[in-house]
Formats: structure tokens, sequence, C-alpha cells
């Protein structure tokens, strides 16, 4: 398996949370499914891991980057 990286796990994870934002229309629980489902296809280690690494500002920089690429109407 490739290693995972923050920019790989907010673009898989901003994908799931435009599509389920497309049926949802709630922002909080788009994200919170996009992040379990997140957990499930690369393990609750690895993305706590990725996560804990990485600072505030480039978390929210890299997932508005994702979201806005992915499904800009959803910002």
């Amino acid at each position: 398996m490739l290693e995972l990286t923050l920019s790989s796990l907010l673009n898989t994870m901003s994908a799931d949370f435009c599509a389920l934002m497309d049926k949802e229309k709630d922002v909080v629980k788009s994200a919170l499914i996009a992040f379990s489902m997140a957990n499930e296809q690369y393990g609750p280690k690895n993305v706590r891991k990725i996560i804990s690494d990485a600072n505030h500002i480039e978390i929210k920089t890299l997932a508005v980057a994702s979201v806005a690429t992915k499904c800009p109407n959803q910002l």
C-alpha cells in the first residue's frame, strides 16, 4: 500500500463529502460520515497519525482546497 499523506486523505474525504452533501445538505453530518469512511478505507491508526502529524493551518488549507476543487458550490 502506498504511504498515506494528508493530501490523499483529504482528497478522498472531499470526494465523499461532496457526494454526501448533495444528499444530506448537512456539513457536520457529511464531514463526519466522510471521516468515518476514510477510517474504514485507510485504517484508524493511519488516519490518526496523518492528522496528528499535520499542523492546523496545513489541514485547513488542504481541506478547503480539496473541497473547492471537487465541489466549489458546497463552500
